[in-house]
């Protein structure tokens, strides 16, 4: 307790000094949980139900969801096709293909399929009203938080004005940023305008059913059709959709390593500071029974605190603008949420416990082993 006392008393003699350090670490710290809830963001996002078993099918050479136009009519013959449980066509509409901050998608799908194929739950509204209406839609949770958004609202974006009828959650994360509408309804919509034709098809596969040979036979059923077909997994889709992504991600990994550099400079520079300005007092306090153990821990608590109190307030700060924003970036009508958990709240502060250590191990020891004449001469 009188170490914990000296701890406080020295780091309040210079308040200014204290205060930028933390501000700093905290910064650096706030930096890192935002960068690795990106990371957690798109684990998540990859671990779709039944991903394994879900072939994704678009126009053959397509660079966007929005340049993939298939007949609506290609349902039947896939689903014909051996070794398939569902087919689900799907039309969408997205207001930017590459990487945004501010993604819009609407999905528009057969109602009734779409409920069946897809693992989503109305947690508010009227699941019937939006089978009813032909402009209602589901709204994905974490979308209506992001809009602000309400059953019985209406969502305009550009020509497609919808009912908000309901909002639903979902086991996959990405599909709680989208927009369900009726696949008729996006169809005929003023910026998309295209009856019979779809984007892509979900197709399910029977649980005994080998995927990569069926991918292959879908792709063959329409090689030679005036639009053929690529087909592959769903989590290779994933894996392309999010490619821009995961090189923001990459490069913000890079940044991240600078923050804990930071921490660390500002940290060691402070107490170093400290422990110059004291040399005095440090002299005084072993001549007065202090051992070298005393003044090592006494020096890494000031280090451990600054880099904990920092951190407290740079995670803090860090959840809160994630609270409050629902903050997600997407590309290609894949969008990823920042996904804070324990696991990488707790990982911030053992960064930064960590880096105080390390940044004051070196003060401590010198100040330990000091000797005390001339340091009392000082």
């Amino acid at each position: 307790m009188k170490l914990a006392k000296l701890v406080l008393q020295n780091l309040a003699r210079r308040k200014g000094r204290t205060l930028l350090t933390v501000v700093g670490v905290a910064s650096a710290l706030a930096l890192l949980v935002l960068v690795e809830s990106l990371g957690a963001g798109m684990s998540r996002a990859m671990d779709s139900t039944d991903a394994s078993r879900t072939l994704v099918v678009f126009r053959k050479n397509r660079y966007c969801p929005q340049t993939s136009f298939l007949p609506e009519s290609y349902t039947r013959r896939i689903q014909d096709l051996d070794g398939v449980e569902m087919v689900l066509p799907v039309k969408i509409y997205l207001n930017n293909c590459r990487a945004s901050l501010d993604l819009v998608t609407f999905q528009g799908a057969p109602v009734e399929t779409l409920l069946e194929q897809r693992d989503v739950r109305v947690v508010s509204g009227s699941l019937e009203e939006f089978r009813a209406q032909k402009d209602s839609a589901l709204v994905g949770r974490a979308f209506a938080a992001r809009k602000d958004l309400s059953v019985g609202d209406r969502f305009r974006f550009g020509d497609i004005d919808v009912k908000v009828s309901g909002i639903f959650e979902s086991v996959n994360a990405t599909d709680e940023a989208l927009i369900l509408t009726h696949l008729e309804y996006l169809q005929r919509a003023g910026p998309v305008d295209r009856l019979g034709t779809v984007t892509q098809f979900e197709v399910l596969a029977d649980e005994d059913a080998d995927v990569s040979k069926l991918a292959d036979t879908i792709d063959g059923l329409f090689a030679t059709a005036e639009s053929p077909t690529a087909t592959r997994p769903r989590v290779a889709y994933l894996e392309s959709a999010t490619q821009d992504l995961r090189e923001i991600l990459r490069f913000g990994r890079l940044l991240a390593l600078a923050c804990v550099v930071v921490v660390l400079s500002l940290v060691a520079n402070t107490v170093l500071m400290g422990v110059q300005e004291r040399s005095k007092e440090m002299g005084v306090l072993r001549a007065i029974g202090f051992r070298e153990s005393h003044i090592v821990r006494l020096v890494l608590g000031e280090a451990v605190s600054l880099a904990l109190v920092g951190a407290a307030l740079g995670v803090g700060g860090a959840l809160l603008v994630l609270r409050t924003t629902s903050l997600a970036i997407g590309s290609e009508g894949v969008t990823v949420a920042f996904v804070v958990t324990p696991e990488l709240l707790l990982r911030g502060f053992a960064i930064a416990l960590a880096a105080g250590l390390a940044a004051g191990i070196v003060p401590a020891i010198r100040s330990a082993r000091a000797e005390i004449v001339p340091a009392l001469s000082n």
